[in-house]
């Protein structure tokens, strides 16, 4: 639902041109002087249960991304989730390019953040998307050991004793240690070929095996499963089901779960359904991980599109009643969507995610900022 495909396609495209982003407004809160809008890294005062999907600001300048930062940080959230694009990495067989994501890693760094990276989007050489004629959404790669390879170079790169920490020992040392592998597979968007819990569930063990081949006690995170009104959605439920029936258990040890809802008593009633499914696979110790959860505050209407004030509102709320409920439901957290609003592309459709920023276009903070400041500094 989330991770916008309309944003995805503009920071991919940007990413595999090498283009530099648009200059964004810094944020007025903690930019600096008009001759100096360089923000001096701030800590996060947050552990790791409140995050934010902040795929907004991996491509943007570094002025912009510091400063977004320092706010987050400022806001006690200690988890940015990010899209690590497999197609703008990997761009021919076996060359890798890493630019952007060192600098969103090292960023994160300077203020104790973790980083929990979505890999997704194989690249067309590894893809089972047509040659040619239109494409409609994300494709699985052909092999899923692919995946597998791709994720131990990342997990070398950035994970424990990783090569980019050896390369720049002056930087907090904050390996990445949990991986979430792609986004929202019960969604015929991001599993181009129809929802198929058994070859996702192949997908996960192959990148499960290669990170835990470079470091045997990483956190393997499910993909995001979402609930959506879309008739050709599989239920987050009967996915899951599926996954175990084709040998998923043992290959994850994080559940993600979007439940997007109208309200945040319906979430908790949506978590409580998940955990029962985990609990008759007999998994009771794994963890859940709420890593896409909001509401817009403008745009065309929906059930999810709220006022500025009723969206901080229930911001706040869903981290209060989320901590509560951490030891029932056993909850790793919750991450945010989505930093900042944004723009469709001309001609693109319309939906109220481009509106669930915590900041609007220009960068200026909603309420819904200040309230999960207030609710995030009491964990």
């Amino acid at each position: 639902m989330a991770l916008g495909v309309a944003v995805i396609l503009v920071v991919l495209a940007a990413s595999l041109s090498g283009a530099r982003a648009a200059r964004a407004q810094v944020p007025p809160e903690t930019a600096g002087s008009a001759a100096s809008p360089k923000c001096t890294p701030r800590a996060s005062a947050g552990g790791g249960f409140v995050g934010v999907t902040a795929q907004d600001i991996l491509m943007q300048n570094t002025a912009f991304r510091e400063c977004s930062l320092n706010q987050l940080a400022k806001a006690h959230v200690g988890v940015l989730r990010e899209a690590f694009y497999w197609a703008g990495i990997e761009t021919a067989p076996g060359e890798y390019h890493f630019g952007p994501q060192d600098d969103y890693v090292a960023d994160a760094a300077r203020r104790k953040m973790s980083v929990l990276p979505v890999l997704l989007w194989a690249p067309d050489f590894r893809s089972t998307a047509p040659a040619s004629g239109r494409k409609h959404g994300f494709y699985p790669p052909r092999n899923p050991s692919d995946m597998g390879q791709f994720a131990a170079v990342l997990a070398k790169r950035y994970g424990p004793n990783g090569g980019f920490w050896q390369a720049n020992p002056q930087l907090p040392y904050h390996p990445i240690t949990s991986w979430q592998i792609w986004n929202e597979p019960n969604l015929p968007v991001y599993w181009a070929d129809g929802p198929n819990p058994a070859a996702y569930a192949q997908l996960l063990r192959a990148a499960a095996d290669g990170i835990h081949s470079v470091d045997p006690q990483a956190d393997i995170v499910t993909a995001g499963l979402p609930y959506s009104a879309d008739r050709r959605t599989m239920s987050p439920e009967k996915f899951l089901r599926g996954m175990y029936a084709a040998g998923a258990r043992g290959s994850f040890t994080t559940l993600a779960v979007h439940p997007y809802s109208d309200t945040v008593k319906r979430m908790v009633v949506a978590l409580a359904r998940m955990r029962r499914v985990l609990a008759r696979n007999g998994d009771r110790a794994v963890q859940i991980w709420v890593t896409e959860v909001g509401w817009a505050s403008g745009g065309p209407r929906s059930v999810f599109t709220v006022s500025p004030k009723r969206q901080a509102q229930l911001i706040g709320q869903s981290v209060r009643v989320l901590a509560h409920q951490r030891r029932r439901l056993r909850l790793r957290g919750l991450v945010i969507y989505n930093i900042r609003d944004s723009k469709p592309n001309p001609g693109d459709h319309d939906f109220w995610a481009f509106h669930a920023g915590l900041f609007d276009l220009k960068g200026r903070a909603k309420p819904a900022v200040k309230s999960l400041r207030a609710a995030a500094r009491h964990l």
